[in-house]
């Protein structure tokens, strides 16, 4: 039995979790990782793929993780998929443009089509039947979260306020940010730079976030941008990333996309965006924070947002089995019981294994 997955190569760091996602899927499935091919648009494309029979038989297992459903037109160029597979899937990441998603023939040869908002389930389900699964947003919490990215310990954090990616244009300036936050007593810290390796990216904004206890994010509706969906709001890694890392994340939050990421502290919710009232929340929401803050966020990202449980969904979904997932599941459960025996023992007890 052969497992491939494919997967769009990127240097750009908005997209350094999703090529994670791929290379951590490859290793735990023992899959051989190939290229999406790249991006050439075109009804015909689509046609011929919908016309084209994806024979059954044998035992190959093929896993498209596409960014988003423009990139479902690549299908088209896989040849691959044309062979006799046990089993097709799909997995949608930026599953929101429900609006580009090709016509339901061209999808026909998938077994599975995974999408990430829960909000988007009757459309899914209404298209796909019961092929569709949800695979939420994710983060590699047990080997880059905050127990393992080599941080200062669990509560000693040197910034309170992280700014990171995207933000409305009271937030835009880190200098401005930087004033208003000292003036109240919080230490600031603005964009911070890039990776010089592309696939380092994400171990070093993950170092970044396990040293703040608060990252900037808002609400794509909040914070629009040309390439967000303007009437959707969503998750993305910043949330999933920074949860895994300890910190919580303080903006004019995705009200209905909070589902994952609904425990307490985890998120700091802006009723506006208003720079001096902004700080004034967090300078209260700092004070308030307890000790033991940064290892529940992580804990509760082990538990919930890991993404070895999605991985586990679809293989399960598939029927394979995967020694190198288990093995990896195994390791997750015993870092979840040590870290809420951490929380059980007290604030001092701060370090998870």
């Amino acid at each position: 039995m052969t497992v491939t997955v494919y997967a769009t190569p990127t240097p750009k760091p908005a997209w350094a979790p999703v090529t994670h996602l791929a290379r951590l899927m490859a290793r735990l499935l023992d899959a051989e990782l190939r290229d999406l091919p790249p991006m050439r648009r075109g009804w015909r494309k689509q046609l011929r793929l919908a016309l084209r029979p994806m024979p059954r038989g044998g035992e190959d297992i093929a896993i498209v993780l596409a960014r988003g459903a423009l990139e479902l037109d690549l299908l088209a160029d896989l040849g691959a998929l044309g062979r006799p597979h046990r089993h097709r899937a799909v997995w949608i990441i930026d599953s929101f443009d429900t609006q580009f998603l090709p016509p339901a023939p061209v999808l026909r040869g998938f077994d599975t089509i995974g999408f990430s908002q829960g909000y988007d389930r009757a459309h899914y389900e209404r298209l796909f039947g019961t092929r569709a699964l949800q695979l939420g947003w994710g983060s590699d919490a047990l080997d880059l979260g905050a127990a393992a990215c080599g941080a200062p310990a669990m509560a000693a954090r040197p910034f309170d306020v992280l700014r990171v990616g995207r933000q409305p244009p009271a937030w835009e300036d880190d200098t401005r940010s930087e004033a208003a936050c000292a003036a109240a007593g919080l230490r600031f810290h603005g964009r911070p730079p890039f990776a010089e390796r592309p696939e380092a990216a994400l171990p070093h904004l993950m170092g970044w976030y396990a040293r703040t206890k608060f990252v900037i994010a808002h609400s794509n509706l909040a914070a629009p941008a040309p390439y967000t969906h303007p009437s959707k709001e969503y998750i993305t890694a910043r949330w999933t990333d920074a949860l895994a890392a300890g910190a919580s994340v303080a903006g004019c939050q995705p009200r209905s996309d909070l589902d994952l990421v609904d425990w307490p502290g985890a998120t700091l919710d802006f009723d506006r965006i208003d720079l001096a009232e902004n700080v004034a929340q967090l300078r209260a929401a700092v004070a308030e924070r307890g000790p033991s803050a940064a290892l529940n966020n992580h804990v509760q990202a082990l538990r919930r947002l890991d993404w070895r449980w999605r991985i586990k969904a679809l293989a399960d979904r598939m029927g394979l089995h995967a020694p190198a997932l288990e093995a990896d599941l195994a390791r997750l459960r015993q870092a979840i019981a040590a870290g809420q025996g951490a929380l059980q023992d007290g604030p001092g007890q701060t370090r998870v294994s």
